[in-house]
């Protein structure tokens, strides 16, 4: 036990930080949960997190914003991809998208490359970007180690099953209600969306 202790608070902020790099929840959730079991400062998890995920997708932004759209779906295949769906949601959404685009599976990844190509004003980005790196840390982080914490107390033994499944059904309901909000949005968008916007 003393040597999982030592070892996690060695490498556990180090995995947090590779996690935020991907945005990945599972990392993170799991970070948290062993926060709640003492073998991390949850404070050190979320700001770890949230640094992170911010700072890598300015960075993103500012390689799209620098070398452009033709650049980098040269060099990056899976942006090419998805470069006109971002473009749809993103001149169709505009504010709501660059908020919400690190939840959307697929394509979060590549839409600060593509949202940076598009010119959109940097500090205009900036902001709804550390926003959303905030609500996006807090809410893996909260969910992690209230979850532990209520294992490690019984409460959740406790608690009714079928408030269980209303939650499960609730958090379902409103990720593929986001989902098919997206995806409606980008249908009904033009098809042909210009490698370029102005600056907004």
């Amino acid at each position: 036990m003393n040597s999982f202790s030592e070892f996690v608070k060695d490498w556990g902020y180090w995995a947090v930080f590779l996690g935020a790099i991907v945005e990945g929840e599972v990392v993170i959730l799991t970070a948290s949960a062993l926060a709640a079991y003492e073998y991390l400062s949850i404070y050190y998890v979320f700001l770890v997190s949230f640094l992170t995920t911010v700072i890598v997708d300015q960075v993103l932004f500012w390689l799209g914003h620098r070398m452009g759209t033709e650049w980098i779906t040269t060099k990056f295949k899976r942006v090419a991809k998805v470069r006109d769906e971002v473009f749809n949601l993103l001149r169709k959404m505009d504010v709501l998208f660059i908020f919400s685009f690190r939840f959307i599976y697929g394509i979060r990844m590549a839409s600060p490359l593509i949202i940076g190509s598009a010119h959109v004003n940097p500090y205009r980005f900036a902001l709804f970007n550390t926003l959303s790196g905030l609500a996006w840390a807090f809410i893996t982080c909260f969910i992690g180690y209230v979850v532990a914490d209520m294992v490690m107390d019984g409460r959740l033994d406790s608690m009714p099953r079928s408030y269980l499944i209303l939650i499960l059904l609730i958090i379902i309901a409103l990720v593929v209600g986001i989902g098919l909000k997206f995806r409606r949005a980008n249908r009904q968008s033009p098809p042909d969306v210009p490698d370029q916007t102005p600056d907004k």
